[in-house]
C-alpha cells in the first residue's frame, strides 16, 4: 500500500538533485542564482556605471568652461545632464549594494518568493513548519483545514502544533518525531486517533531545515486502498482462495483482499477494523503477536456474512520497520465464505440418510414440514406433516388441520402480512409463535414456491437460538460493563494512590495527638474502602492481577478456617471435611481465601434468624463427569478438586437462586450488603478457570461447590518450590524504613510519579524518573547496569511494563523489579506467575508498604 511520503520517497531516490532544491527554503534556492548570469549582470551595471561618470564629469566641466560663450541657456542644459547623470551613477551603486547584500537580483525576489509561497500554501497535504523550540511558525492552507476540523474554536486564534491535534498518540510515535524535529534528525511515523473524533490516519514525515527547526508533512492513510496498492502484489490476490488483508498496529484494516472482503460482506472502501471480524478476545491476541518474530499461527472465530461464527486460521507476520505493519493470511474457509464439511454436518444431523426418495427426505428433515393443499397459506389445510413438525407442534399438525391454527397470534403478529411476507420470495425467515404442548416455541418460517397450486411449509425451531442470543447479549453487556470496571478501576486507584501517599506524608508531620490527625485517618480510612470495592468489582470483571501458584487444599483450607472461625459469631459452628487424594491445583491462594471467607460470610447472615447452625467446608477429589453433571458445559478431562461450603440457613427460591450471582444483587436489608460478595467469588472461581455453582431450598439450607481443575507439577516447578521454601524469609524493620540504592521509578500518571519519587528520596534513595517504558528504556540503555532497583507501572502509553522488562532484559543487571497496578492485562497475571521472582504492589499502596517492600527488594 502506498502513501504521498512513499511517493515522495520514490521520487527523491530517482532525482536526489531536484529533492534537494524542493526542500530547501525559498531564499536558499534564490541564493543559488547562476554564477555566469551574476557575472554578466554585475559587468553591465559597471560599465553603464564609469560611463554615466564620465559624462557627468565632461557635461560639468565643460559647463564651467564654455559657459560664457554658450550663455545661460547653455549653463543650464549642461549642469542638468551632469546631475541627471549623477542621479544614475547612485541608482547604479545603490541597486548593486543591495544585490549584493542579498545575492539575487532586486526585481526577481519579490515575484519568486511569492510564487513559492502560494505554490506551497495551495499544496494538497498539509504542511507545518516549526522552530528549534518546536513551535508552530508557518502553515500552509491544509493544516489550517485540518486544523481547525479538530480545534474549530481555537485553531483560528493561534497556530495548534501536532501534539494539540494528536493527544496522547498511541506507541509513543508523536514523541518520537517531536525528538527528532529537535535534535536535526529526518524521521516517519504514523499517526492515529485524531483528536477526540478517534478518526483520521497519517503518515507523518519531519525534515530538518537548515536555520534550526523542521518542516512537517501529513500524508492521510485512507481506509478504503487495496491490496493493488501495496508494491508488488499481484493481481490474482484479489480472489485467491484465502482471505488476505494488512493492518497497522492500532488494529486497522489497511487493505484487504476481495476475497476477505466477500466473507464478511463488506464492500470495497468501508473502514474496517480487526475487532470487527475477530470474534472474542482475538483481535487482543492478534495485537500481541506483534512482540513475536517470523510467522505466527493464531485459531480464531470469524464474524462472518450475518452474523454467523466460523473456525478460521490466522498466519501473521510483522514488519520491523516503522510505522509496524502485520500481513495476515486467513484460511478455513471455503471461497464461498462457510466453513468446510457442511455436507457432512448435515449428514450426521440426517442420521446419514441423504434420501432415496423425496417421502424419506420428507420423513426424516430435522425440522417440521408440512404439505399443504392449497397456495395461499392463510386458507390452506395440511395434507401431510413429517415426524419432526408433529413433535414441535405437541400432536397438533396433524392432516386436515387448518395451517393457521398451529400458531399463536395473540403477540400482535398477523396471519395475511406474515404469510405474505413468507411468500414474498425473501429469503429472510419469518419469525413466529408456533403453539406446544408447554407453551409457545419460537420458530423461523419458510414457504416454498406455489407448484400445481400447493406450497409445501418448512418449520424450524429456534426457541433454543433465541435463548442462546439472550445469553449472548447479557455475555455481551458484562464484557462491556467489566471493560468499563477494568478502566475505569486502572484511573481511580491511580487518583486513590496519590491521595493515600499524600495523606501518609502529612500524618509524619501531624502525628498522634495533633488536631488534625483523625481527620487524615478518616481519609486513609475512605480510600481503604473505595479500593476494596474497586477490588470487588475487578474480580466480578475477571480482571484481577492474580499470582497462580500450586496449591495444596488441605494446607490452604487449614489456614483460612482458623480466620473464618475468627471472623464468625461463637453460636456458629465451622467443620473441615477433607476429602482423600485431592489433587493440587493453580490457583492465588489470597483470592481462594477471599472467596471462602465471602461464602462463610453469606453463611452466617442465611443462619442468624435462627440463631444457630453449622458451617461445613468440605473437599473432594472428582472427575470431568461429575463436573459436567453439575452444570459445567465444557468441564476439561481430567482430575477435578471439589470444595463444598454447606450452611444450615433458610435456603433460596428459584428466582432469587438465578440471580445471586449478578452484582449488586442482594437480598439483605439497604446499607447491610453490597450485593457484591457472591459475585466476586465467581469472578475469582472464574478467572482460575474453574467453575461455581449454587444448590438450594427454602427452609433447607445452601450449598455451594467451587470445581478447579487438577494440576500435576512436573520436576522443574517442583524444584523451584523446594528453592522458594528454602529461601531464608527477609527479616523486617518496621522501624527502619530508611535505605541506600540507586531506583529508576517509571510512571505515566505525574502525580503519583511525583509524590512516589518524593517519598523514596527522604527515605536516602537516589531516584532517576521517567514519565513512559520507551523514555525508561532509553535510560537504561544509556546507563545498563547502574539500577539496584527498577519500579514500573503496568499499564502505560506505548510501551508498558512487561514489554519495558522484555526489551531491556540486557541492561538490567541485577536490579530487582517492583510492579505497581490498579489493574493489569490477564498476560501480566501469567508473567507473575511463571516469574515468582518479579514483586508486585497493588494500588492503591501506603507510604509504609512502598517503603518496606523497596527495603525487602534491596535487601534480597
Amino acid at each position: 500500500m502506498t502513501d504521498a511520503p512513499a511517493r515522495t520517497d520514490k521520487a527523491a531516490k530517482a532525482n536526489p538533485k531536484a529533492e534537494k532544491a524542493r526542500r530547501e527554503p525559498v531564499s536558499v534556492r534564490e541564493q543559488s542564482l547562476p554564477k555566469e548570469r551574476q557575472s554578466r549582470i554585475t559587468l553591465l551595471a559597471r560599465t553603464v556605471f564609469w560611463i554615466s561618470g564620465l559624462l557627468a564629469l565632461g557635461a560639468a566641466g565643460f559647463s564651467l568652461i564654455a559657459a560664457s560663450t554658450a550663455g545661460w541657456h547653455g549653463f543650464v542644459l549642461l549642469s542638468g545632464i551632469a546631475f541627471v547623470a549623477f542621479i544614475l551613477m547612485f541608482a547604479l551603486a545603490a541597486g548593486e549594494s543591495a544585490a549584493r547584500s542579498l545575492r539575487i537580483e532586486p526585481a526577481v525576489r519579490p515575484k519568486a518568493d511569492a510564487l513559492v509561497s502560494a505554490a506551497i500554501d495551495a499544496a494538497g497535504e498539509p504542511i507545518l513548519i516549526t522552530d528549534a523550540r518546536g513551535r508552530a511558525v508557518w502553515a500552509n492552507g491544509a493544516y489550517r483545514k485540518l486544523a481547525k476540523t479538530v480545534m474549530p474554536l481555537t485553531a483560528g486564534i493561534a497556530l495548534p502544533a501536532p501534539d494539540r491535534l494528536w493527544p496522547g498518540s498511541s506507541g509513543g510515535a508523536l514523541y518520537r518525531l517531536s525528538r527528532a524535529a529537535a535534535s536535526g534528525e529526518a524521521a516517519r511515523e504514523t499517526l492515529t486517533a485524531l483528536g477526540e473524533s478517534g478518526g483520521g490516519v497519517y503518515s507523518v514525515c519531519v525534515d530538518p531545515v537548515p536555520q534550526g527547526g523542521a518542516l512537517w508533512r501529513f500524508a492521510e492513510v485512507r481506509a478504503g486502498d487495496t491490496l493493488e496498492a501495496e508494491a508488488g502484489t499481484p493481481d490474482w490476490a484479489e480472489h485467491a482462495p484465502v482471505g488476505l488483508f494488512l493492518a497497522d498496529g492500532e488494529g486497522r484494516v489497511l487493505a484487504a483482499n476481495a476475497t476477505l472482503r466477500a466473507w464478511l460482506d463488506v464492500p470495497e472502501g468501508q473502514a474496517l477494523k480487526v475487532k470487527d471480524f475477530l470474534a472474542g478476545d482475538m483481535a487482543k491476541g492478534f495485537l500481541k503477536t506483534r512482540s513475536e518474530k517470523g510467522v505466527v499461527r493464531l485459531d480464531a472465530r470469524l464474524l462472518a456474512r450475518e452474523g454467523v461464527e466460523s473456525p478460521i486460521t490466522l498466519a501473521v507476520e510483522w514488519d520491523e520497520g516503522r510505522p509496524a505493519r502485520a500481513r495476515a493470511v486467513v484460511y478455513g474457509l471455503t471461497a464461498a465464505g462457510t466453513p468446510p464439511g457442511v455436507a457432512q454436518m448435515i449428514a450426521q444431523h440426517t442420521g446419514g440418510r441423504t434420501g432415496r426418495t423425496f417421502d424419506d427426505m420428507f420423513a426424516s428433515a430435522p425440522f417440521g414440514v408440512a404439505r399443504l393443499d392449497g397456495a395461499d397459506p392463510t386458507s390452506s389445510i395440511i395434507e401431510d406433516a413429517n415426524p419432526a413438525l408433529v413433535q414441535l407442534s405437541g400432536g397438533a399438525a396433524l392432516p386436515g388441520v387448518a395451517f393457521e391454527a398451529l400458531f399463536d397470534w395473540s403477540h400482535g403478529d398477523s396471519a395475511d402480512a406474515a404469510f405474505a411476507t413468507a411468500m414474498s420470495g425473501r429469503s429472510e425467515p419469518v419469525a413466529l409463535k408456533l403453539k406446544s404442548s408447554g407453551g409457545v416455541r419460537d420458530v423461523h418460517l419458510f414457504l416454498s414456491p406455489a407448484r400445481s397450486g400447493k406450497r409445501a411449509a418448512y418449520v424450524v425451531d429456534i426457541t433454543a437460538l433465541r435463548e442462546l442470543e439472550g445469553q449472548y447479549a447479557q455475555a455481551q453487556k458484562l464484557k462491556a460493563v467489566g471493560e468499563l470496571v477494568a478502566r475505569v478501576a486502572h484511573d481511580f486507584n491511580n487518583f486513590l494512590t496519590a491521595i493515600r501517599l499524600n495523606t501518609d506524608n502529612l500524618l509524619l508531620r501531624h502525628p498522634v495527638g495533633d488536631p488534625t490527625y483523625p481527620d487524615l485517618q478518616n481519609i486513609n480510612g475512605v480510600v481503604a474502602q473505595a479500593a476494596g470495592r474497586i477490588k470487588h468489582l475487578l474480580a466480578f470483571a475477571r480482571k484481577q492481577t492474580l499470582r497462580v501458584e500450586t496449591v495444596d487444599l488441605t494446607e490452604t483450607l487449614a489456614d483460612t478456617v482458623h480466620l473464618v472461625r475468627q471472623s464468625v459469631e461463637e453460636w456458629m459452628r465451622v467443620e473441615v471435611r477433607h476429602g482423600r487424594d485431592v489433587p493440587l491445583v493453580r490457583i492465588d491462594k489470597d483470592e481462594l481465601a477471599n472467596a471462602l471467607m465471602n461464602l462463610a460470610t453469606n453463611a452466617r447472615d442465611a443462619m442468624a434468624s435462627k440463631g444457630r447452625g453449622t458451617l461445613t467446608i468440605s473437599t473432594e477429589a472428582v472427575d470431568a463427569a461429575a463436573v459436567r453433571s453439575a452444570g459445567a458445559p465444557d468441564a476439561k478431562e481430567g482430575p477435578w478438586a471439589a470444595i463444598h461450603v454447606t450452611d444450615e440457613g433458610s435456603g433460596m427460591d428459584e428466582d432469587t437462586l438465578a440471580k445471586i450471582f449478578e452484582p449488586f444483587f442482594t437480598t439483605k436489608e439497604p446499607g447491610k450488603g453490597t450485593g457484591l460478595g457472591l459475585a466476586t467469588v465467581y469472578g475469582i472461581v472464574k478467572q482460575s478457570g474453574g467453575f461455581l455453582f449454587a444448590r438450594s431450598k427454602q427452609g433447607a439450607g445452601t450449598t455451594f461447590s467451587i470445581y478447579l481443575p487438577g494440576h500435576t507439577p512436573d520436576a522443574e516447578e517442583i524444584a523451584k518450590t523446594e528453592a522458594r521454601k528454602a529461601e531464608v524469609p527477609v527479616q523486617r524493620k518496621p522501624a527502619d524504613l530508611a535505605g541506600r540504592g540507586r531506583i529508576l521509578l517509571v510512571e505515566d500518571e505525574a502525580p503519583v510519579r511525583t509524590i512516589t519519587a518524593a517519598t523514596l528520596k527522604k527515605r536516602g534513595y537516589e531516584v532517576e524518573q521517567a514519565e513512559d517504558g520507551e523514555e525508561a528504556l532509553e535510560i537504561l540503555e544509556e546507563r545498563p547496569g547502574e539500577f539496584d532497583l527498577i519500579i514500573s507501572d503496568v499499564v502505560m502509553p506505548g510501551l508498558d511494563g512487561p514489554g519495558l522488562l522484555k526489551a531491556a532484559a540486557d541492561h538490567l543487571g541485577n536490579a530487582r523489579v517492583i510492579f505497581i497496578s490498579g489493574y493489569a492485562e490477564e498476560h501480566f497475571s501469567h508473567t507473575l506467575s511463571a516469574d515468582l521472582d518479579i514483586s508486585f504492589l497493588p494500588k492503591p499502596f501506603s507510604l509504609e508498604a512502598l517503603a518496606q517492600r523497596v527495603k525487602d527488594e534491596l535487601g534480597r
